[in-house]
């Protein structure tokens, strides 16, 4: 049975009452169609979703934390009082362990995805403490953290593809990023610069290599489906990795958007020095490169009904505008005024906002 929220449920009824009205449809399919859907007061799906999230950045904080309290490292090292080279050992067989767990509880319960899912993020714990154990030893003391980075980035990569998890594939996703970042930083000692680039731009490089991955998975798509034809149930036979497109492309774009947004108040400086002698006015070349592309995503999303570079496009428009209001604003305005015009702006985007859902309500229920 289809489980739909009140408001589905109500144009569902609507429709079938027309259908039934109409005479496209008799009494008795029309009492069948209505028994085929179960209306569902609370989105606890979307509950699961953000639980498990909460729950898994719960986690990093607390671990973070215990990283950062020299206190409690102190004591955890004389309550654990055993070579770095052994622990090391020891958290990657935990981490093996947690993988295989979950993959067990997926075949048992294969409903639970989500839940399924979380069980993944252990084994990526275990494995980040694995190898900061390893960096601890004295073989492997005088390498260079980028090193480090690129062995996460690897074995999240493999165990990602190979369990076919997005959580770990996007994990895998945010090691690649700082593997790039360390590394080119490394490169880039002491000028700053690699290849000409301060950090942002790097980062720029960064996310278009990750949305070049997405393409890529994207393109594998669209070629299985002009070769056999084949609906996009039937797809996932073709190309297993399909799934990873949409979580690839949103940490792509994420990382691309953030990186604009930086270079548009940053430049291509390295130090704050340099950076707080230069008026912020020369950075408007880079403001507009970011607010275009903002645009760019927003047509896209709008010609092709994408709801993720439409929902990035309008976010960080938003971000870039409010950003230069700030910028140019902030010491030349009374504070005042300032303030009265920033709720008057976001007094108007609520209320144009609202008026588009209106619409689009009101669309939903001719079109029903």
């Amino acid at each position: 049975m289809m489980k739909i929220n009140k408001r589905q449920a109500k144009t569902l009824n609507e429709a079938i009452t027309q259908w039934e009205k109409d005479e496209q449809i008799n009494a008795d399919t029309a009492k069948s169609l209505r028994r085929s859907y179960q209306v569902v007061g609370f989105d606890w799906k979307l509950l699961a979703v953000y639980s498990f999230w909460i729950a898994i950045t719960c986690f990093i904080i607390s671990i973070g934390i215990l990283l950062a309290d020299d206190y409690l490292m102190a004591l955890l090292a004389t309550l654990i009082d055993t070579p770095a080279s052994v622990l090391s050992v020891i958290s990657a067989i935990l981490a093996a362990v947690s993988f295989t767990f979950g993959i067990k509880r997926r075949h048992r319960y294969p409903e639970k995805y989500f839940s399924n899912e979380a069980m993944y993020f252990f084994g990526v714990l275990w494995t980040a403490v694995s190898v900061g154990f390893l960096r601890e030893t004295a073989w492997f003391s005088d390498v260079h953290d980028a090193i480090y980075l690129l062995i996460l980035t690897v074995v999240y990569g493999v165990v990602g593809l190979r369990l076919s998890s997005m959580l770990v594939w996007i994990f895998a996703l945010l090691s690649f990023a700082g593997w790039g970042l360390e590394q080119t930083s490394y490169f880039a000692e002491p000028s700053g610069y690699f290849l000409g680039l301060n950090m942002a731009w790097r980062l720029v490089v960064i996310g278009l290599l990750v949305l070049a991955t997405a393409w890529w998975f994207g393109r594998k798509q669209s070629a299985a489906t002009k070769a056999i034809g084949v609906q996009a149930k039937t797809l996932s036979l073709v190309n297993k990795f399909a799934y990873l497109q949409d979580p690839t492309r949103f940490i792509g774009l994420f990382y691309l958007m953030l990186a604009l947004w930086l270079v548009s108040l940053f430049g291509n400086h390295t130090s704050a020095s340099a950076w707080s002698k230069v008026s912020q006015v020369s950075f408007l070349p880079w403001a507009i490169l970011s607010g275009l592309v903002c645009i760019g995503l927003l047509y896209h999303g709008i010609k092709h009904a994408d709801k993720l570079t439409r929902s990035f496009g309008i976010t960080f428009l938003l971000i870039n505008l409010y950003t230069r209001y700030f910028e140019y604003f902030w010491d030349a305005m009374h504070k005042t005024v300032f303030f009265a015009i920033l709720a008057l702006s976001f007094w108007l985007i609520g209320t144009k906002a609202e008026k588009l859902w209106q619409l689009s309500h009101i669309k939903e229920n001719e079109d029903a």
